[in-house]
């Protein structure tokens, strides 16, 4: 195949990402756009060792789940991938992915269910976007970047919250605004219980905290630290979390990668005697211990420093039916956390994850370690945009 070349072909699925996949003459192809199912007529624009990529000219058998895009940015935006399909297809195609990916470490897809988010939106949901400043040739754009450095500009996002676009909106509307700007500066719009903050690259020092509601109580958080994007999901994280420790009886929870202490806030609310939490930043971990004492935790430890470092010394002291939580950052989990929970006596552990080839890798190496996997959860936690977010219980 040639870029230009014409073919006619059938959607296999739908892969990471969002793009469909298909066999022409033999070869992989990735079509953004498509939905399972459909067929369509292609155009190859680029051709690579294993795979090539294409263009649909033309859907010539249209799924009953297709809708008109939604957003006028989508397929130039790198924020919605799945503007052109019903919310329930996207929801189902991301759990089948995750099905496949789980597969190799032989989890049976009916091991790996759905979360249903009651009366969550499928748009206008975000409550932080950060944009991005450019500024050449005399021309300014304000937008999102994209992983290969090119710009999306935009003045409306259909992800972020209802409060962060009339916020964007007014400052696009002061003449001042933009020449203010330097270029390649950041600027990040965050909602919280107390209205919309605004930091131009990092907030200062002395920044307050902001102040959000979780489970109806106040919940505190660094302007740039960690939270969930959208509240709907992370109280179904809270929920799941809960629900475990109740059921296994917890008595004693470690909260490694803690944050601001979101999970240590769960176990509070599940009645744990004990917790114990460790966060390298040293503001986000002053906070979780603020909010731990908020959600009425009375007998806890808190770790400011490396998980990596503290936990062998955590796990020596706890006893073996304790509970631990792991939601590292995307990257995933740090090689060294690894090795010591598989060398530890832990036998129940938790972990949540954003990115499921990282979640994969390092599943395949607590598997190694000696722990099943118990229980998988989907959750919806980023609509229209590729990612998920998952839950997974193991135990030894």
């Amino acid at each position: 195949m040639n870029i230009g070349t014409l073919f006619r072909a059938k959607a296999v699925k739908n892969v990471f990402g969002g793009d469909a996949i298909t066999r022409v003459a033999g070869e992989v192809v990735f079509v953004p756009g498509v939905l399972a199912g459909e067929e369509f007529v292609g155009r190859i624009t680029k051709v690579n060792k294993d795979y090539a990529r294409a263009e649909a000219v033309e859907i010539t058998r249209r799924s009953e789940e297709r809708i008109e895009n939604f957003c006028s940015g989508a397929g130039r935006c790198p924020g919605c991938a799945y503007a052109f399909c019903s919310h329930a297809a996207e929801q189902q195609s991301k759990l089948r992915q995750l099905q496949d990916f789980l597969k190799p470490l032989g989890v049976e897809k009916e091991l790996v269910q759905g979360c249903k988010l009651d009366e969550a939106p499928e748009e206008y949901y975000r409550n932080k976007i950060r944009l991005t400043m450019r500024k050449a040739g005399g021309e300014a754009q304000l937008g999102y970047v994209f992983p290969d450095g090119k710009m999306y500009p935009l003045s409306h996002c259909r992800l972020a919250s209802r409060a962060i676009n009339e916020k964007l909106a007014s400052l696009l509307q002061d003449p001042g605004f933009v020449p203010s700007l330097h270029d390649r500066m950041t600027i990040t719009f965050r909602e919280s219980a107390d209205g919309v903050t605004i930091f131009r690259n990092s907030p200062g020092k002395n920044a307050p905290l902001l102040r959000e509601t979780v489970s109806g109580k106040d919940f505190y958080v660094p302007q740039d630290g960690f939270f969930q994007v959208n509240k709907h999901g992370l109280e179904v994280l809270m929920e799941l979390v809960k629900d475990v420790l109740t059921a296994e009886k917890c008595r004693y929870f470690i909260d490694a990668y803690a944050g601001s202490g979101l999970f240590g806030c769960a176990a509070a609310e599940a009645k744990v005697p004990y917790i114990v939490g460790v966060e390298e930043n040293e503001l986000s971990a002053a906070t979780a211990k603020l909010n731990w004492k908020n959600f009425g935790a009375g007998n806890f430890d808190f770790h400011t420093g490396d998980a990596a470092v503290i936990l062998p010394e955590i796990l020596k002291n706890a006893p073996a039916d304790a509970v631990a939580v792991f939601d590292p950052p995307r990257g995933g989990m740090d090689g060294r956390a690894i090795r010591t929970l598989q060398m530890s006596p832990l036998k129940k552990l938790i972990y949540i994850s954003c990115h499921p080839a990282t979640l994969v890798r390092d599943l395949e190496r607590l598997q190694r370690g000696g722990f099943s996997i118990a229980a998988v959860r989907m959750i919806d936690m980023f609509p229209r945009s590729v990612h998920f977010e998952t839950f997974v219980q193991l135990k030894r």
